[in-house]
């Protein structure tokens, strides 16, 4: 079990005057009960239901130093029924060349990229890592997500994934939390390695009954534009090839749904971002997914044709929400009339590049494939001249 450096304990708080004093004294006067509610008197499990809504942050890094009956409860399976990871965000993701010639197209290794740390994990991973005592050149997000589902010994129902997870990670969650009913995967589902096998471990949650997809991709842009040129070797390791020439492709997102139609018959919410949903994951949806009560698409892409396949099949839709989707210009009257159904139909037109979040994955899957090819190549000469 991992234990954090010590912490001081804080202070008391000031008492006023004795104000705060004789409120103690008057409290207890009337109360003859007053000594003996102690913490450690509450129902262990009780309180471990009350830290499951606490959040990771607090239940790591501030409930274990309150008090012993805290700690004993934070040791307790049921403190970790809800796994909502912070997002881990690496950075950076990119990096450029600081005292080369502009002109000057340098490989990868010509800049050592492989040697650049990441700065900061994100703000809740940076304080784990100091106030735990952490080699930050050690530190592992898999070794970290490992480390806390075994706390759950099974009892986990809700994962959220972080950004920027692996495989290892998400196939260790898939065996050692048999009772999901919530799952969500941030990472996007055309680029990451490892969201190709969702359909492979989604079949062992069979009382899934909320999947959310998707969404990570607002955060790599904004860290490519404030960035290099190059990308940094961890990075690089977690992105798929596999659709190269079209990273828009809806191919993986029509894998999971067939297999969730197959598996998680329980399913009653879906959510999906930065994806492409076309007529035939429209079917998939509408086809095998009847009992399907929440549907969300954000940040996603959806013809027409396909919109009226999801509103004409799911019949027991109680909330549907459009959050800056392109594909279809806006809901008219014919489209309002087939939602009338939906008690919550809820639709945000505005800025949405989805073309241009394509092009940026295009680069990001571009600069990988450059990146390797380089390393292939300097392996090749190196052996060619020994």
């Amino acid at each position: 079990m991992l234990r954090a450096k010590k912490k001081m304990k804080p202070s008391p708080p000031p008492r006023s005057h004795g104000v705060v004093s004789n409120m103690e004294n008057t409290e207890k006067d009337h109360d003859p009960s007053f000594s003996r509610r102690r913490w450690e008197d509450l129902d262990e499990d009780c309180l471990a239901n009350v830290f499951t809504k606490v959040g990771m942050e607090s239940l790591l890094l501030a409930v274990p130093y309150v008090c012993k009956s805290w700690y004993a409860t934070t040791l307790n399976p049921l403190s970790w029924r809800l796994l909502s990871f912070p997002d881990f965000e690496p950075y950076p993701l990119f990096t450029a060349p600081s005292d080369h010639d502009v002109n000057v197209v340098l490989a990868p290794d010509d800049i050592n990229i492989e040697e650049v740390e990441p700065k900061s994990f994100g703000s809740f991973y940076d304080q784990f890592v100091e106030d735990y005592g952490f080699d930050r050149s050690r530190f592992s997000i898999t070794a970290f997500v490992k480390n806390v589902v075994n706390r759950s010994h099974g009892k986990a129902i809700y994962v959220k994934l972080p950004t920027f997870c692996t495989e290892e990670a998400l196939r260790y969650v898939s065996d050692a939390c048999p009772q999901l009913r919530g799952f969500r995967f941030p990472d996007d589902l055309a680029m990451f390695k490892h969201s190709r096998i969702i359909p492979e471990v989604i079949g062992k949650w069979k009382s899934l009954k909320h999947l959310s997809l998707g969404g990570s991709m607002a955060g790599i842009a904004i860290q490519y534009h404030r960035s290099g040129e190059y990308m940094c070797k961890d990075f690089e390791a977690l992105l798929s090839l596999i659709n190269y020439d079209s990273p828009n492709s809806s191919t993986n997102l029509y894998d999971i749904l067939v297999q969730v139609g197959i598996h998680c018959k329980n399913l009653k919410s879906l959510h999906i971002f930065d994806a492409l949903v076309g007529e035939v994951e429209a079917l998939t949806i509408a086809t095998t997914l009847p009992d399907l009560m929440h549907l969300t698409l954000g940040q996603s892409q959806i013809q027409r044709d396909s919109l009226v396949i999801l509103l004409k099949g799911c019949k027991k839709l109680i909330s549907f929400h459009l959050g800056y989707c392109d594909g279809f210009e806006e809901c008219d009257e014919e489209l309002l009339k087939l939602a009338s159904h939906i008690s919550d139909f809820w639709y945000k037109g505005g800025p949405n590049d989805f073309t241009g979040l394509n092009e940026l994955k295009m680069i990001i899957l571009t600069m990988c494939l450059k990146n390797q090819l380089w390393r292939k190549g300097k392996i090749l000469l190196a052996e060619y001249y020994q």
